[in-house]
């Protein structure tokens, strides 16, 4: 059995944010992960520590997509991303959601992260989709995180202007507060949410 190859790292201070990595890695899944700091190896290689928002797990991305678990005692061990993906989207699509119906505030206070447009979906696309849908799947947030204020994510599941299903992302950081962080054309995973948020759109 081979030896593993561990490397050793020490945290970073993260005065940016780098989303490039997790963008270029998983692109689908973007909106599901918090930046939480950053590592140097010994090597110099710069891992990004994106935390996945449900599981709690991470990824260690470095700029040229290849990913990294720690290891434990300041050690950082390369493996398959494919593998690690999996991982760290082991819930199931119906333990982590629930829904809600007309309660978008009158007047919400509306940002965009770079990474809204990843996907080349305008602001006016997603704004359209938020503004319509009148039906909101919201992240259920495992109780030991009821402690960190409101930030959860809520899915906006709609058509744009054109009618192209699209799904939107968005956190709430504050009371009437969100911030767009994720725009895609609608994935199979949502299809039935999608289905039934039709009933609930504005006319």
């Amino acid at each position: 059995m081979p030896r593993r190859k561990l490397r050793k790292g020490r945290p970073l201070r993260v005065d940016e944010p780098e989303w490039e990595p997790l963008l270029n890695f998983a692109p689908d899944h973007v909106g599901d992960f918090m930046l939480m700091y950053a590592v140097e190896l010994t090597d110099g290689t710069r891992l990004q520590a994106y935390k996945h928002y449900w599981t709690r797990d991470y990824l260690h991305l470095d700029d040229e997509g290849r990913a990294f678990i720690y290891a434990g005692k300041d050690r950082y061990e390369e493996v398959n991303p494919p593998w690690l993906l999996r991982h760290v989207l082991q819930e199931e699509l119906e333990r982590r959601y629930s829904v809600r119906q007309n309660v978008w505030p009158d007047d919400p206070i509306i940002r965009f992260a770079r990474s809204a447009t990843k996907h080349r979906i305008s602001r006016e696309r997603s704004l359209y989709v938020i503004e319509q849908c009148g039906f909101q799947v919201v992240e259920r947030r495992r109780s030991q995180d009821l402690s960190n204020g409101p930030d959860k994510r809520v899915f906006f599941l709609g058509d744009d202007l054109e009618g192209v299903g699209l799904e939107v992302v968005a956190a709430e950081i504050e009371e009437e507060e969100f911030m767009v962080i994720h725009a895609m054309n609608l994935r199979d995973r949502f299809l039935g949410l999608y289905e039934e948020a039709r009933k609930w759109r504005k006319k």
